[in-house]
């Protein structure tokens, strides 16, 4: 049996993806194979398709990472059901080869939850890895407290703008970086304490301006690069840096005595790892994502595609020309 999907038939750019057959596949232990009804487009799947993300498939493959749908088949003694409705992970975080840019995918059973069936597809798979990253980064990583100070970089983009009103939900103060006025506009609608155009305005001068010398509390940087360099010079003595991503495509390296004696603490952040250390902790957090979408303390900001258009909007969000989540419809 063979299904539709945008294959990667060798590694190379993801505009070699093609829209073809692929096989269907095998039901593994503690996976669900699901089928497609959304799915979210991710800076990694452009790093999965050029061979650049940490752990890679075989060719061919189906790149994406998230997936809202319906459970077409389970084991026997899965916690699911066939045709629950659920958003989750699939597996080519972990070199798997059936991502969701195809009318089925496979999913790891520990990074799924079932969808309340009043939230549709298109708002769980917009919200999932996004507002789930984010509150396991200032949540259980940083432990964000009440007025702390926040500075989230690329806070236009789909985990930014999760982290921006998460932060603002924690109680904290918040400093939003973006990249043109336009993202400007769209983020101050969340209410950031601060919000800086860094291709106008000068970053460490502007924060500083306002909240003083090195006043930042809690780094959350997925950019990387020169953006990495700059705010890590914000923060103050026992600040923490939390390292979501590398959307610059370029992995800073950073001096071990600057840490040393600014007692600056770096904390890595993959949600992904919990699948197996605390699978009922992104449970928990979840539904507390859901209950926040219910009472509209959180508003997922997406744009919806269709999936013949995935090669275009990849092509945007690797230019960083989108703000919020790219979410393709079946």
């Amino acid at each position: 049996m063979e299904y539709k999907a945008w294959v990667q038939k060798d590694i190379a750019p993801f505009t070699n993806l093609e829209y073809t057959s692929i096989q269907y596949p095998d039901l593994n232990e503690g996976e669900l194979i699901i089928e497609t009804k959304a799915a979210t487009l991710n800076f990694a799947d452009l790093l999965l398709s050029s061979g650049m993300y940490q752990s890679n498939p075989s060719t061919p493959f189906v790149p994406g990472f998230e997936v809202a749908g319906i459970v077409k088949e389970c084991s026997s003694d899965s916690i699911f059901k066939i045709g629950d409705r659920v958003i989750a992970a699939t597996t080519v975080f972990r070199s798997g080869r059936h991502g969701s840019f195809g009318d089925y995918c496979v999913a790891s059973e520990n990074l799924a939850y079932r969808l309340p069936n009043d939230i549709s597809y298109e708002v769980g798979a917009a919200i999932l890895m996004s507002y789930l990253t984010s509150d396991f980064a200032l949540h259980r990583r940083a432990k964000l407290k009440s007025n702390e100070l926040v500075l989230i970089n690329a806070a236009a983009g789909g985990v930014g703008i999760s982290a921006v009103q998460l932060a603002k939900i924690y109680g904290a103060k918040v400093i939003a970086a973006v990249g043109s006025n336009e993202k400007k506009e769209i983020v101050e609608k969340y209410n950031p304490d601060l919000v800086v155009n860094y291709q106008e305005e000068n970053l460490k001068e502007t924060v500083e301006k306002h909240f003083g010398k090195r006043p930042v509390n809690v780094f959350y940087d997925q950019v990387g690069g020169e953006s990495y360099n700059q705010g890590i010079k914000l923060l103050s003595s026992e600040g923490r840096a939390l390292i979501v991503g590398f959307a610059s495509g370029n992995i800073p390296s950073q001096s071990l005595s600057y840490l040393l004696v600014k007692n600056i603490t770096i904390m890595g952040v993959f949600m992904i790892s919990f699948e197996e250390n605390d699978k009922e902790y992104l449970k928990n957090r979840i539904e507390i994502i859901f209950d926040h979408f219910r009472s509209k303390k959180i508003e997922p900001i997406y744009k919806i595609i269709g999936f013949k258009d995935v090669i275009k909007y990849l092509d945007l969000i690797g230019s960083r020309k989108t703000v919020g989540r790219i979410v393709a419809v079946k």
